[in-house]
Formats: structure tokens, C-alpha cells, sequence
């Protein structure tokens, strides 16, 4: 049932006319024909009024027509659906994306190891100089802090590149789910 039904049916339940909504809600009884024609919709503030003058809640108005559109959504869904496309995406994120991503992880998390170990460097010759695992020179703790302001320059650097690639990949998604639902049956 649409919206103009439901409205219809309630006016007709509480035996107005088009005419008496009309002069209740300070609009023209062309104006609640054609709500109830389907042809405009009434604003929100509008079927919170209705809802109060045929004392039924907004949902009650609108339920069935919900679902009803609800149901139609979803046979859409169903026509649009690609198997074609799906087993395209399948076939070639298994076979191809797959190694590719991999390696883009792989050499994003070297990156961070890298940037990490370097900011780090002058602590763990600390850590290493006081455990006595191996004594260093002064060129060497001169070497670890150059490392350590390297490390704090390759930062910025490799959070926006993790960034973009994962915004990459999330475009990447949208449009393999683009190809899946595509507008053709």
C-alpha cells in the first residue's frame, strides 16, 4: 500500500473530506489529492500533523509503504547483480591483485620497520652500551642520532604514503563492487 493509499484510507476511516484537511492544514484540496494520488509528498512537518488528526502514528502512515519499496530495492538489487562481473573480480583479485597487494604491504611494512628502527637507533645504542652487549664509539652515537633525525624525516612521509594507499584500496573496492552491481542485468 503507498502513502497516498494510507492517507486516503485514514481520511476516509475518520470521514473527513479532502476539503476539511484541507482547511485543517491551511492547504488546497487539490493539494491533498494529489498526496493521496502519489503524485507529491507531504513534508515531514505536514504528516506530523496528519498523523495527529487521524490519530495514527507517522510510522502507521508510512509502514507499508516502506515496505513495499524496501521489497522493490531489493528485487533491484537482484536484476543489477553481475555474475559475469563477479567472477571477472574474483578471478583476477585471486590471481593478479592478490601478489600485488601483498607486495605493497610487504614494502609498506618495511617502511614503518625502517622509520621505526631509525628513530630508535640512538636508544638501543644506549640500551646495548649500558648492557654491555658491545661498546660503540663516539662517530657510531654521532651515526645512530643522524639515523634517528632521518627516521623522524621519513615519518610524515610514510604515514601519507600508508594513507594513500589505503585510500587506494578502498577506491579500488568501491569500484569492484561498482562492476559487480553495474546498471545492465
Amino acid at each position: 500500500m503507498s502513502l497516498g493509499q494510507s492517507l486516503k484510507e485514514a481520511r476516509a476511516a475518520m470521514d473527513f473530506t479532502q476539503e476539511d484537511i484541507a482547511k485543517k492544514l491551511y492547504v488546497t484540496r487539490q493539494t491533498v489529492s494529489r498526496w493521496e494520488q502519489n503524485k507529491t509528498l507531504p513534508n515531514i512537518f505536514v504528516l506530523q500533523e496528519l498523523s495527529s488528526l487521524y490519530g495514527l502514528s507517522i510510522d502507521e502512515l508510512i509502514s507499508e509503504t516502506k515496505k513495499s519499496v524496501q521489497k522493490k530495492e531489493e528485487e533491484i538489487a537482484m536484476k543489477k547483480f553481475n555474475w559475469f562481473a563477479l567472477a571477472g573480480v574474483l578471478l583476477f583479485n585471486l590471481l593478479l591483485f592478490s601478489v600485488v597487494a601483498l607486495t605493497i604491504i610487504l614494502l609498506v611494512f618495511s617502511l614503518w620497520l625502517v622509520t621505526g628502527t631509525f628513530i630508535l637507533s640512538p636508544m638501543i645504542l644506549l640500551g646495548a652500551n649500558i648492557i654491555g652487549v658491545q661498546s660503540f664509539s663516539l662517530f657510531q652515537s654521532f651515526i645512530s642520532i643522524l639515523l634517528c633525525l632521518a627516521g623522524l624525516v621519513l615519518y610524515p612521509l610514510t604515514k601519507k604514503t600508508t594513507r594513500t594507499l589505503v585510500d587506494s584500496f578502498t577506491k579500488y573496492v568501491k569500484y569492484n563492487k561498482k562492476m559487480v552491481y553495474s546498471e545492465e542485468s
